[in-house]
């Protein structure tokens, strides 16, 4: 076509769009040619363009005059995209579609939306602003998207669109509203966005949502909607998408703007999947977002960073993210937004904080390095530099510095390279302590510790390690606490333990006041047994420590060979606990080297077990620990025995306490002491001589107040004093024989004297030093006399030997002296101490054996006397020493002790103890530990004592072991027999070597095995303890024997099969011991022993009991092992000591217990858990003898053959030997059987293997539960704890694993298979209420736990939940609902506290969490069960639980539930109709969120069942389920009810709810019926008035009285909706010429008068029933509706239909009861308003009959219009009735004055009666009889006037005599108590003038008007008076 056709054919096209005037002729033209024109610009030339351009302008201006004219938008749609244009006409297109998406119908805006995504990434990016506003404007008007439509987007198959999709929701999210920039400035660009993205998102700007909120809202719920559903994003997506969704709902979710919108995300982003935070197209995208795009070079293009409240939950996201800590440097720059931004606010800046520690941990290690300066800067300056920002109050926040010091920890710990030469980072954070508040210090001290491995020592140079140590010694004077306990574990942790400054600083931290720091201190001291035995080079060197100690202590060495006297205490070193600390160090530290010496020797076996002494500060008491101190002594004091001088500075040190009052405190200065007497005992022999200079000094402490340091300075003494003697005899010098003879002789006098001066309290300490001194003095002479080998005279020292003589002599007169009981208590022990030393030399003189008789004799005096316990074992002391220094004397000794031991009683059952101690010392002599361990000379026993003397006392053993066993052990006496196991273990303990116990082991294991059943436990012990070293001290026969017995203990041999071959007799006599008691008869044990039965009877266990059990057994052989089985539990039952002796032997004999492991360890493993504490552990003792401490859980495999000596995994080897024990116990009768098998089941399974206990899963349960229900408490509590242990171990197992593990999930889907299963079947529905319960919660604990391995019990498990909220509900809940009413509470109440306490119920959360792991198979088999709880559970709570665990699903899993919908709807609109409204209204909950899901047949099969159930129970509450269920589908899935207008249960039968007498139920109805208006609109009433008809017209007719009603009121309703309509339609005519009076009726107008009216009418006849009223107010309003109707039909009967309703009216109105009559004259009054009816003629008369009928009511006194009076004669009903006949004349009255209205012809004596009459009641009446009254008469007097009635007859000049109607009103117009009767008066008055101005023109007037007029304008003045102004105004005017 040439152009000028094509110009031709534009400009007729534009004439037929000018000449188009109405909307239809408009709407044809746009929608046949719009889009033709459109094609046609790309085909045209240049010169036809601007035509078609022009005419495209005229119709833009035709349709923004023609509004409703619809665009063809599927058109243009089809034309923008179905082709890629991009040409000139592609704008016009897109410009057009969005005007057509602005009046689009809902269908072409839904299928506009899928369109408009697919295009937008298709087109250039200068459509995309139009294309966004199009599908901006598509989604935001049109309702939320169901799920079909959603699958209609196919976003699942399409990338791009979805990506689209998400990131334009993203945005707009991020969107606010705004207005344009002022002056065409340009407007703040929203945070997130771009100022071109902004453009895209408003269109410029010029999008509704830009400015108004609303609109905005509506599109952002939108996409929440879309972008949030599973439908339209479901899982299988790519993961980019779901990346980008989380993002956009994130953004959602922090709306500030809209409430609605930000919940709506936060739901969205929970029932979101999980995304991997560890990908990058995810953490990069956050970075972006965070950050905002770069600044590139159009400024435009660059993006804002978001608000703090995304970046806020960004931060959440980056924090949990490993990649975002390996992003350099985009971490810094948002932990620097974060912390320092303008917007940030408190919460962001700890976050951003949090993010920085979280970057600063998990950073790569090389990337740290890089990262270092800049983290630090960002720390420094949060620490420092905050308070140049605008947020210093926020930076000084607690929480966020804690933060930054524990970031700057890490830090320093990431990068040591920062801190390692450099101590600044470290001193500032220990100076921060000081600055910073107390909540900080925590912060502070974490961080410290954090980089605290930052630090070594090692690679530091000496200037830093210096430096650190003197800043961690300033630390530890702090007084902040955790800067000095920081100080001390760096002083640990940096420095080695060999750096000796590092431990003087934890000797300071031992005097903080602090218990965890002085704790600190300890381990920092201690030395490690590994680092002794195998690294002892790690340990200080000795001679550096004790210099560097001595240096501290203060000591200076003057270079002698002495100690210098002068001493420089520093400030340091004044502390006593830093003092003693130091002495406690160094002499740990001897110990050390010396045990690690012995070790390399291997001399002696060392163990980790043996090295505690170490670190303790005890005296020395094995031959390891002396042998250790030698050796550290000798490696001190040099090699090759050559004096050293660094011993010199420890001798100092330690024995700086003599002389020091600063350190003279008896605790530190005993310590010290002993720690010389140690160097001087065990160190070389000239060690003594540095202390002999010092004996002054120590002569100086003897009276001190502590004896221990008294005793410490008598054998110091005797020390030095001895060795000295030694030196000088052997020097040949003979100066020092003077020096003896005099001097230490002169020392002795001294001493004499000080011990015979006479006792005063004030010398009594000195005095007993004195004695004390003497005796050890005099002992050590002796020893050093006896080395020389030489006599007294011989060496030249008869002197001194006479004073020794005379103080032996005073000594022994001085114990006999202390005999007596007038002698002190502290100096008899002294001289008893003092008597012992002189013993042990044998005496000095020739008496020697008198005076040891008499010193004997005072002892055993002493000991037989009423004596202090102090006294009493100074005397026992004594008369041991004297057995050691003359053996000839045990025997005797023996005697006596044996026969006091009888008298010992129950309270001093030590002095057995101490009484065998003595024996042990006496006898064994230097063979006894006891003895070598006091020897304090620095020379050997031997070379003081002859051989003889040395060894063992055999004759006194002899005499000793006889006593005990022929005497002690049978004795009846309880303390006799004590002594004699207790004698026996202190003998063998102490004396092991001894050769003269051999002969009598044998004799001694059969006492000791008789005492094991002594009635003593004290007894059983110690005996146990004794055979146990019998046992290791006997041969190989013994021990055989021993091991033999304790097999046919635990039932390991039978009868004397397996007795070996040739026992000796030694072995017979321990049996034969053993079975005389059986064969005598005789209890083994007394019955108390062994307890009761359950039945309350004793045990017996005598032989004829035991063989009684025997026969039963049908094996009389058994007698010997029931009888040691009985003896050994009663010993087990009553101590635990029996089993220690046992254990012993048993260790030894691993090898030959080893065939009857089998049989044993499952009953002994049973015995380890018995109930008894004491049996216990006697059981454990074994078991660790026997397979080692770590036998019952190890985790090592060892094979069969290591089992004796190794006992690792015991219990997974017996495994089934020891669960059969353990769950066979759990059934016996006897009560501790149960018990003990329960407790050791629950040990056993803890921590086991899941593999081994699966096959008994369901025995272990059955029998947990069976003793969880047991009748014995104590069982019962076990139960539980075994039923606690076993449910941890079914959690542990069951519970999913982060990483996957095949094997794992194998285990646990096993161990699920078995648990669940018994527990929904058998746990749960016990009828024991304790096994319910825990089954009950353990199930909940594993729907919590397990996760997907309870797939395949989803169903079951559910349903159990469910069926319990019932079971497990409280009585009291059950009391309250059947008596409710009593306690004050409501039904509704009740039920609604009920559904509560079921919503937040355990087994409710359990269903939702279960239901997580739902699948298509398990919904199948779930929907039965949910059915059959639907139809028939029990109880409201199983029911509400049912309701909500299917709205769970239809949330959570809505696909799963689709294809059951139908089903399960079904199934609970059968339960709609039960009786509690709460639960009616779940399950119209229920029913509303599957109501989506459901097929159109199934909505509308609900929908009739709604309505069936409506009036079915239409008497009943229960009908308004009907309402609830239809309010639950208009807010679920709307579109679905507007699916169905018609049938059963819709339009119609909605719209009858709606006027339902119950205001819950009908408002219920409301919200279904707005859905039918939104919907439908005015199809409702143009296509479906018909439908709505049908109910109301159905029950109208009723002879249901309350459906009647409500159907008059929804014809009522429908009556306004079609006038409503009509008016509509009316205003909707185009042409205005055209008058409405003549425009056609519309047909729901004629519909609702040729239905509704005759039926109407027809109810309205007939007699009055309540609620008539009803159907003729129905009647008015269809009536005045259709008035067109009726008009219009001038040849029907219809248009007498109004006559009739008067009649209607008329006749109702004359009868019945007030109110009734009064509702009908106001429907007539409605009548007459809207219709335009003459029928005064037909109604005046009735209306003015009841006026004056009534008008006696209204009488009154006087006319001051108050209310009338009520005689008292007046019955109560005429007084409740006049109000009411009041009202009726009121609007009997109003419906005249509508009447005369409406009137066209009025008779001249019809008026004059009706002024009479309302002239009458307007004078007499009461108040608002009165205003009626006037305002009536007003009205007739102006109708009168227009009507020209004063023509209508010949001579009279007006039908009404004014004057007693302006009487009235000068009666009114004095009314001054109500202003509405003075201005309807006035009313009246106006329209009396009026009458009178026409009656005066009348030719025919006559005088009275003149009268009227005078008498009109008096009344005015009256009204010109009156005080309102209202009125007094209004009276002007007339």
């Amino acid at each position: 076509m040439t152009d000028s056709a094509d110009i031709e054919l534009i400009e007729s096209l534009r004439l037929r769009f000018a000449l188009a005037s109405s909307d239809e002729q408009l709407q044809k033209l746009v929608t046949g040619l719009l889009v033709p024109l459109l094609d046609k610009f790309d085909i045209t030339g240049a010169a036809v363009r601007p035509k078609i351009i022009g005419l495209l302008g005229q119709i833009n201006k035709k349709l923004k005059g023609h509004p409703e004219v619809m665009l063809p938008t599927m058109s243009l749609l089809d034309s923008a995209f179905g082709k890629n244009e991009s040409g000139f006409a592609q704008g016009f297109r897109l410009m057009y579609i969005l005007m057509a998406l602005e009046h689009a119908a809902e269908s072409e805006l839904v299928a506009a939306i899928p369109i408009l995504l697919g295009g937008i990434h298709t087109r250039p990016n200068s459509q995309h602003a139009t294309l966004v506003a199009s599908l901006f404007t598509a989604l935001w008007r049109c309702p939320l998207l169901s799920e079909d439509h959603m699958r209609e987007l196919n976003l699942a198959n399409d990338f791009q669109k979805a990506e689209v999709l998400v990131t334009l929701a993203r945005d707009l999210f991020l969107f606010k509203t705004m207005a344009a920039g002022a002056d065409g400035g340009a407007s703040p660009v929203a945070m997130g966005l771009s100022a071109d993205r902004q453009k895209v998102l408003t269109n410029g700007l010029k999008a509704p949502w830009t400015s108004d909120a609303s609109v905005l809202q509506k599109l952002k719920l939108q996409l929440v909607h879309v972008v949030g559903s599973g439908v339209a994003f479901p899982t299988e997506m790519q993961t980019q998408i779901h990346e980008q969704r989380l993002l956009a709902l994130l953004c959602a979710s922090c709306d500030a703007y809209f409430q609605t919108v930000a919940d709506r995300g936060k739901d969205a982003l929970k029932r979101m999947r999980p995304v991997e935070l560890e990908s990058p197209t995810l953490v990069r995208s956050i970075f972006a977002m965070f950050l905002g795009g770069a600044q590139a070079e159009n400024a435009s293009d660059s993006r804002l960073p978001v608000a703090a409240a995304v970046r806020l939950k960004l931060l959440g996201y980056l924090g949990k993210s490993l990649l975002a800590a390996a992003l350099y440097p985009q971490w810094a720059r948002v932990v620097s937004e974060s912390l320092f931004s303008a917007s940030s606010t408190a919460k962001l800046r700890q976050h951003g904080m949090s993010f920085l520690l979280w970057a600063i941990s998990k950073a790569p290690s090389d990337q740290i390095t890089q990262a270092s300066s800049a983290s630090l800067d960002l720390i420094q300056r949060a620490l420092t530099d905050g308070a140049s920002s605008n947020a210093a109050a926020s930076l000084s926040d607690d929480i966020l510095r804690g933060s930054a010091y524990l970031a700057l920890g890490t830090l320093a710990w990431r990068a040591p390279a920062l801190t390692q030469d450099n101590l600044d980072q470290l001193q500032g954070m220990f100076e921060a302590f000081i600055k910073e508040s107390t909540g900080v210090r925590l912060s502070i001290q974490e961080g410290l510790l954090v980089m605290l491995p930052a630090y070594d020592s090692r690679k530091m140079t000496e200037l830093v390690r210096k430096q650190l140590l003197a800043l961690l010694q300033k630390q530890l004077e702090s007084q902040i606490y955790q800067a000095r306990y920081c100080a001390l574990r760096y002083a640990i942790s940096v420095f080695p333990f060999a750096e000796i400054s590092a431990r003087w600083l934890c000797m300071l931290g031992l005097a903080d006041t602090r218990p965890e720091i002085q704790q600190l201190a300890r381990s920092g001291l201690a030395m490690q047994p590994s680092t002794i035995l195998g690294h002892s080079s790690d340990l200080p060197d000795l001679k550096e420590a004790i210099i560097f100690i001595r240096e501290k202590a203060g000591r200076i060495v003057d270079g002698s060979s002495t100690l210098s006297s002068s001493i420089k205490t520093q400030a340091s070193a004044t502390s006593l606990q830093v003092y003693g600390s130091m002495l406690d160090f160094f002499r740990s530290l001897l110990l050390a080297k010396g045990v690690a010496s012995v070790k390399e020797e291997g001399e002696l076996l060392v163990d980790y077990s043996d090295l505690e002494f170490v670190n303790g500060c005890s005296a020395l008491a094995s031959e390891l620990q002396r042998k250790s101190m030698r050796i550290a002594l000798a490696h001190l004091g040099g090699q090759g025995g050559t004096m050293n001088s660094f011993i010199l500075p420890w001798l100092e040190v330690a024995g700086a306490g003599l002389n020091d009052a600063q350190l003279s405190n008896p605790e530190i200065l005993s310590k010290s002491l002993m720690y010389v007497l140690e160097a001087l005992s065990l160190g070389p022999l000239e060690t003594a001589l540095v202390f002999f200079d010092k004996r002054d000094l120590l002569f100086m402490r003897l009276a001190s107040h502590s004896f221990e340091v008294q005793l410490l300075v008598a054998q110091l003494l005797s020390v030095i004093y001895a060795v000295k003697l030694l030196t000088d005899m052997q020097s040949d010098q003979g100066a020092s024989i003077s020096f003896w003879n005099d001097s230490v002789a002169g020392k002795l006098d001294g001493l004499i004297a000080a011990a015979q001066d006479p006792t005063q309290p004030k010398f009594i300490d000195s005095k007993q030093g004195s004695i004390i001194t003497l005796g050890h003095i005099l002992y050590g002479l002796w020893a050093a006399q006896k080395l020389l080998g030489k006599s007294w005279t011989d060496l030249g020292l008869a002197v001194l030997s006479e004073k020794l003589i005379n103080a032996q002599r005073v000594i022994v007169d001085g114990i006999v002296t202390a005999a007596s009981s007038t002698t002190h208590p502290t100096i008899a022990v002294a001289w008893c101490i003092a008597a012992g030393e002189v013993s042990k030399a044998g005496y000095l003189g020739n008496a020697r054996q008198n005076i040891a008789a008499q010193t004997m004799a005072t002892g055993i005096s002493m000991l037989k006397a009423d004596s202090t316990p102090r006294v009493y074992d100074a005397a026992l002391t004594l008369v041991s020493d004297i057995v050691l220094g003359n053996p000839d004397m045990a025997a005797g000794l023996v005697e006596s002790l044996a026969t006091a031991a009888g008298t010992v009683t129950k309270k001093q059952l030590d002095v057995h103890f101490k009484t065998g101690e003595a024996l042990a010392r006496a006898l064994g002599r230097f063979n006894c530990t006891f003895v070598t361990m006091d020897w304090v000379f620095p020379i050997e026993p031997g070379a003081v004592y002859d051989r003889n003397a040395v060894g063992a006392c055999a004759s006194g053993i002899n005499a000793l072991l006889e006593t005990i066993t022929a005497k002690l052990t049978k004795s009846s006496n309880m303390q006799e027999r004590q002594a004699a196991a207790i004698w026996t273990l202190t003998l063998v303990q102490s004396c092991p070597g001894l050769d003269a116990l051999g002969p009598w082991l044998a004799q001694l294991h059969a006492c000791m095995s008789v005492l094991l059943s002594d009635r003593s436990e004290l007894t059983q012990e110690v005996a146990s303890r004794a055979l146990g070293l019998i046992y290791n001290m006997g041969d190989a026969s013994l021990r055989e024997d021993m091991v033999y017995s304790l097999i046919s203990l635990f039932g390991g041999g039978t009868g004397g099969s397996s007795r070996r071959p040739g026992v000796d007799g030694a072995a017979e006599n321990v049996q034969q011991t053993l079975q005389r008691h059986i064969q005598s008869n005789e209890p083994l044990l007394e019955q108390e022993s062994l307890g009761q039965t359950p039945d309350g009877h004793s045990v017996n266990t005598t032989y004829k009991s035991i063989m009684s059990l025997a026969s039963d057994m049908q094996n009389p052989s058994l007698v010997y092992q029931f009888m040691q089985l009985a003896t050994h539990t009663a010993m087990w039952n009553s101590r635990c000591g029996a089993a220690y002796g046992v254990a012993n032997i048993i260790e030894q004999a691993r090898g030959a217990i080893q065939p009857y492991m089998e049989t044993m360890i499952p009953k002994l493993y049973r015995y380890t858990f018995d109930s008894s504490p004491q049996t216990q552990t006697a059981m454990k003792s074994i078991w660790n003898a026997l397979l080692g401490p770590s036998s019952s859980r190890a985790t090592a495999v060892a094979s069969e053959e290591d089992l004796p000596t190794n006992g690792a995994n015991v219990v997974e080897r017996h495994w089934d030997a020891i669960l059969e024990e353990c769950l066979t116990s759990m059934g016996q009768r006897e009560w501790k059987t149960r018990e003990s098998g329960c407790n050791a089941l629950a040990g056993a399974v803890s921590g086991a293997d899941p593999e081994l206990v699966v096959p008994y899963l369901d025995r272990i349960w059955k029998m947990s539960f069976r003793v969880l229900d047991d009748i014995k408490s104590s069982v019962r509590e076990s139960g539980l704890k075994m039923c606690r242990s076993l449910a941890t171990a079914t959690v542990t197992w069951c519970t999913p694993q982060n990483t996957p593990s095949a094997s794992r999930d194998k285990q646990a889907q096993a161990v699920v298979d078995a648990v669940i299963p018994f527990l929904v079947e058998k746990g749960v529905v016990s009828d024991s209420e304790d096994v319910r319960n825990f089954s009950m919660g353990l199930l909940l604990k594993l729907c919590k736990a397990s996760g997907r391995y309870l797939e395949p019990f989803v169903p079951a498990i559910s349903e159990k939940l469910i069926e319990s909220l019932s079971d497990m509900e409280s009585q009291a809940a059950n009391y309250m609902t059947f008596h409710a009413g009593g306690s004050g509470i409501s039904q509704d109440q009740l039920e609604s506290l009920r559904l509560g306490a079921v919503k937040s119920s355990p087994m409710m959360q359990g269903v939702e969490t279960i239901l997580e792991y739902l699948t298509p198979s398990t919904m199948e088999a779930l929907v039965p069960r949910l059915q059959n709880i639907i139809r028939h559970g029990l109880g409201l709570p199983a029911r509400a639980g049912c309701a909500r665990t299917v709205v769970v699903l239809c949330v959570k899993k809505a696909e799963l539930v689709r294809p059951f919908a139908s089903a399960l709807v079904k199934a609970i609109s059968g339960s709609l109709a039960e009786n509690s409204a709460l639960q009616r209204q779940a399950w119209a909950a229920a029913i509303g969120y599957m109501a989506p899901m459901l097929s159109p047949a199934m909505i509308k099969n609900l929908l009739k069942h709604l309505e069936k159930i409506y009036f079915e129970k239409y008497d009943s509450d229960i009908r308004g389920v009907s309402g609830q269920v239809l309010e639950q589908l208009s807010q679920k899935c709307p579109e679905r009810l507007c699916e169905n207008p018609s049938g059963p249960g819709t339009a119609s039968f909605v719209l009858f709810g709606c006027s339902d007498a119950s205001e819950v139920v009908a408002n219920a109805f409301q919200s279904a019926w707005q859905e039918y208006i939104l919907g439908l609109g005015n199809m409702l009433i143009e296509e479906q008035l018909a439908e709505l008809l049908k109910q109301p017209l159905e029950h109208i007719a009723g002879e249901n009285w309350p459906r009647r009603i409500q159907s008059a009121k929804v014809l009522a309703e429908i009556a306004r909706m079609v006038e409503r309509d009509a008016r509509a339609g009316d205003a909707g005519q185009t042409n205005g010429s055209a008058s409405s009076d003549n425009s056609p009726v519309p047909a729901s107008i004629k519909t609702l008068a040729q239905t509704a009216l005759p039926e109407l009418v027809k109810a309205s006849r007939g007699r009055r029933w309540p609620g008539k009223e009803h159907v003729l107010g129905a009647l008015v309003s269809v009536c005045a509706a259709c008035a067109r109707a009726l008009a219009a039909n001038v040849d029907s009967d219809m248009q007498t239909l109004p006559g009739t309703v008067c009649d209607i009216l008329l006749k109702e109105m004359r009868h019945g009861e007030l109110p009734y009559r009064r509702e009908v004259i106001k429907h007539y009054c409605t009548l007459m308003e809207r219709m335009d009816l003459d029928v005064y003629s037909e109604m005046s008369g009735a209306l003015l009959e009841m006026v004056e009928q009534m008008g006696s009511v209204g009488q009154k006194q006087g006319v001051s219009g108050d209310a009338m009076e009520i005689d008292d004669d007046d019955d109560d009903d005429t007084a409740m009735k006049r109000p009411q006949q009041l009202m009726l004349v009121s609007t009997a009255i109003k419906a005249l004055q509508l009447t005369l209205a409406k009137s066209r012809r009025l008779l001249f004596k019809n008026v004059a009666k009706a002024a009479d009459v309302l002239r009458n009641a307007a004078q007499n009446g009461v108040w608002n009889v009165r205003v009626a009254s006037l305002e009536c008469l007003a009205e007739l007097l102006e109708r009168c006037v227009a009507l020209k009635l004063n023509n209508s007859m010949d001579g009279g000049s007006f039908p009404i005599d004014i004057a007693p109607l302006l009487d009235v009103v000068r009666l009114c117009a004095a009314e001054g108590k109500y202003v509405s009767v003075r201005t309807a008066a006035l009313g009246t008055l106006g329209a009396a003038l009026g009458a009178i101005e026409a009656a005066s023109t009348n030719a025919n007037s006559d005088a009275r008007v003149a009268q009227w007029s005078l008498e009109a304008s008096a009344v005015r003045e009256l009204f010109l008076k009156d005080p309102v102004p209202s009125v007094s105004d209004r009276a002007k005017e007339l």
